[in-house]
């Protein structure tokens, strides 16, 4: 009995590293056994198998098979709607009389449901990759509680330590009777996208481009299939694989590129060893191309989002991440936002946030994207962080490629400070900047005379109850987007909070001697306090002589009083108005037809703005 078995023992289900190192190796060791050396191998030292010998060293579902002798099935019970157990199992008059034996998977330990596989031993050698999977189908019929992503000849099984359980040596599964009933239905599996007739022999990659995830999930099986705590991981151990045999690549270096046509072969894949990374060349001089997979995923789809891509190959590959590290929470709970943004539902259960947020929805989305798809990796410590420290133009044109419209620096300004106050990413502080990042970017802008602020270092946090609350402090106090900035944050929530949301402030500008800040207090310039002291004597003069007046003319005063175009003086305003109203107990509402009579209104009744004090 011949099948791959791999010479790495397990003592828990490999880890994507692991998965590695068996799927490069295993090939290598095809072994002649008997079935109960197999068992102990398999369910004792927690090896892997293959169960199938094949044609060619290649783990694909089209590689033709020399002979396959044993079947598999999976049951994980993952739909508690449609269990089978080791019970049910023993009551099986089929079971018993054509299953070999039983062992319980690595999954097994952490559930309260079985999972554990079943080995039949086949009554003769099949040679036929069509025959495997008429007898897999079959038996699918009959036990459709299996996980039915196993039938492939080149799927690799784990092993475990939990030991195996006879039900008979000598069973034999009937072939015959089994590849009889699959002939007399006889189909082909063809699918029909947009008009073209779409086969299963088509590579994966070409697969891709016609968005056929789920039958590329199909044929790769479980051959590189890992489970991650955050995309992070997941997106360094797809750089690590062979991407030539994942997205099954044309063989051999140099291939025809598969995104130009040429006459000659331009393209190879190779191992960057310093980095463990597999890169895909083209050294074509008219498409000249170079990336990892992630790279070449995202050239194949269309698609920039390194975070979407992952996302991707997690699907494809059947495997999961279950977000168990404090950034992969972070990146759950920013996707839980964007799917609220996305269908807007955000306003369901936030509605204070979704005041600020809804008008941004698409751009917050995809700046969310960006937050995640760079990382930095503590050249000490090892540890991976997402960190991003783009500029505003940068920001700006990467939301701009991704929305296919165009979207100013200021709007992106604006959104950048919206998701800044709500605390939905930080600030980094200064003295918290890695050194090399600091070196290499800050220090050398701080050094430009012609540059006024450094760029800020983002690091997302996505706390949505959080940045309600905030939200929620903001719109009882009526701030506006436009408004958001030091000043209005020093006055509205403190000194603190305002100096980890703007941590540069006006420092840069008093260096410069482009500002002047108040002897009164030193966190607000001489201009917003003389502002605000004109501001309230035109507000409390016209409280005493007419008890109100409208937002409007209160700002036209203003502006007149300061010598300041009006556009100008509101923006400032805005930074400073909450501050007033909650110093002087000023009430701000729209004029209703009720409040005009309350107030005893002279001037012609207009739904503006007006302020006044409450009795």
């Amino acid at each position: 009995m011949k099948v791959y078995l791999s010479n790495i023992p397990n003592k828990e289900k490999p880890n994507p590293i692991t998965i590695r190192k068996i799927s490069n190796t295993i090939m290598n060791t095809l072994v002649d056994i008997s079935m109960q050396e197999f068992a102990e191998e398999l369910a004792v030292d927690g090896k892997t198998v293959v169960l199938a010998e094949l044609k060619e060293p290649k783990l694909s579902k089209y590689t033709e098979i020399i002979g396959q002798e044993l079947i598999m099935l999976d049951f994980d019970n993952k739909d508690e709607n449609n269990l089978y157990t080791l019970e049910d199992l023993e009551s099986d008059s089929l079971m018993q009389e054509y299953a070999c034996f039983i062992y319980k998977t690595f999954s097994d330990k952490n559930s309260n449901l079985d999972k554990f596989r079943v080995v039949f031993r086949l009554d003769k050698v099949v040679t036929s990759n069509k025959e495997i999977e008429q007898i897999y189908q079959e038996l699918f019929k009959l036990y459709p509680q299996a996980d039915s992503s196993v039938g492939q000849t080149s799927r690799m099984f784990f092993g475990s330590n939990s030991g195996y359980e006879v039900i008979d040596w000598d069973n034999r599964l009937d072939t015959v009777a089994l590849l009889q009933t699959a002939n007399t239905e006889v189909s082909e599996v063809v699918e029909t996208i947009s008009g073209d007739v779409i086969e299963e022999s088509l590579p994966n990659y070409e697969l891709l481009k016609k968005g056929k995830y789920d039958l590329v999930k199909e044929k790769l099986g479980n051959n590189f299939a890992g489970d991650f705590p955050d995309a992070i991981v997941a997106g360094n151990y797809f750089k690590s694989l062979d991407m030539q045999e994942l997205l099954e690549l044309p063989e051999g270096n140099p291939f025809m590129d598969i995104f130009h046509e040429e006459e000659r072969p331009s393209a190879s894949v190779f191992l960057n060893k310093e980095y463990d990374t597999y890169l895909y060349k083209c050294f074509s001089n008219t498409s000249p191309f170079q990336g990892d997979i992630i790279r070449v995923v995202g050239k194949l789809l269309g698609i920039k989002s390194y975070t979407k891509i992952v996302e991707i190959l997690i699907n494809i590959t059947s495997s999961t991440i279950s977000w168990s590290s404090e950034i992969g929470e972070a990146r759950l709970n920013a996707l839980e936002l964007q799917k609220a943004l996305e269908k807007n539902t955000l306003i369901l259960n936030f509605p204070e946030l979704n005041t600020y947020l809804s008008r941004y929805r698409k751009e917050i989305s995809i700046l969310l994207d960006l937050i995640f798809d760079y990382t930095y990796i503590d050249k000490q410590t090892r540890e991976v962080k997402y960190m991003n420290f783009l500029s505003i133009k940068s920001y700006t044109k990467l939301v701009k490629d991704n929305l296919g419209y165009n979207i100013s620096e200021g709007k992106m300004w604006n959104i950048l400070n919206v998701v800044t106050v709500t605390e939905l990413i930080h600030k980094v502080e200064t003295n918290k900047i890695p050194k090399d990042i600091f070196d290499d970017l800050i220090d050398k802008q701080k050094k430009d005379s012609e540059q006024i602020r450094t760029s800020n270092v983002y690091v997302p946090t996505i706390d949505i109850q959080n940045a309600q609350a905030i939200a929620k402090k903001m719109v009882q106090n009526r701030v506006t987007i436009s408004g958001l900035g030091y000043e209005l944050i020093y006055r509205l929530f403190g000194e603190e909070k305002a100096k980890r949301d703007f941590p540069q402030a006006y420092t840069p500008l008093e260096e410069k001697g482009l500002i002047t800040m108040s002897k009164q207090n030193k966190n607000l310039p001489k201009s917003s306090i003389a502002l605000e002291k004109a501001a309230v004597k035109i507000l409390v003069t016209e409280l005493e002589t007419k008890g109100y007046v409208f937002e409007s003319e209160l700002i036209s005063k203003l502006a007149k009083n300061r010598r300041m175009k009006v556009m100008d003086t509101k923006k400032r305003y805005e930074k400073i108005r909450a501050d007033i109203y909650n110093k002087y107990d000023i009430s701000r509402e729209r004029l209703t037809k009720d409040l005009y009579r309350d107030l005893s209104v002279f001037e012609k009744y207009s739904p503006k703005v007006i302020l006044f004090r409450r009795e």
